[in-house]
């Protein structure tokens, strides 16, 4: 009866009844555990869903920094070929190569860095690092690396500097 219930919490509140303060402080225990457990659960869904947007975002940003080259040789495309295949160039036209090249390695240099942070997978990774490794065989872009190759982060260097060494000497790659 309502009562006995009644009788039952007043023994608890003065302390008469010592094994329920115990039950009721291991029910409290357990309930902070569990609830413990659900938000450690909801925190490792929550930084899975950000890495996922995390690449998302990074795919994105490569892409439109991709298309912003893309129709910058669009809209040069004669004087793209010109410094692609001419030897004589004028002043313009060997300040528009650098500008260029600085351009592709900047570029470079930031799918270098989100490939080593995981934000792209290894097989994006390896067609870009193929296509920059063609690049280096570019017009002028030995001269451009001797001049501001130092201008890079330091393990960007060292993985061009690796390319070309290949380059150099495909088979011992030194």
């Amino acid at each position: 009866s309502l009562d006995h219930y009644c009788q039952r919490i007043q023994n608890l509140i003065k302390g008469n009844d010592i094994m329920n303060w115990e039950a009721l402080g291991a029910i409290a225990e357990s309930i902070g555990g569990l609830g413990v457990i659900i938000t450690l659960g909801y925190l490792a869904l929550q930084i899975r869903g950000s890495n996922r947007v995390a690449c998302a975002q990074s795919r994105q940003s490569m892409s439109a920094f991709a298309m912003s080259i893309s129709r910058f040789h669009a809209e040069f495309a004669d004087r793209c070929a010109k410094v692609a295949s001419s030897e004589q160039l004028s002043a313009g036209d060997k300040e528009f190569q650098y500008w260029n090249h600085m351009q592709m390695l900047t570029y470079g240099e930031s799918y270098y860095h989100q490939f080593q942070l995981g934000l792209m997978p290894d097989d994006h990774w390896k067609g870009f690092s193929n296509w920059i490794e063609a690049y280096s065989n570019s017009s002028g872009f030995d001269e451009f690396w001797e001049r501001e190759g130092n201008s890079f982060a330091l393990d960007y260097c060292a993985w061009i500097n690796e390319r070309l060494a290949r380059r150099k000497n495909p088979k011992t790659g030194v």
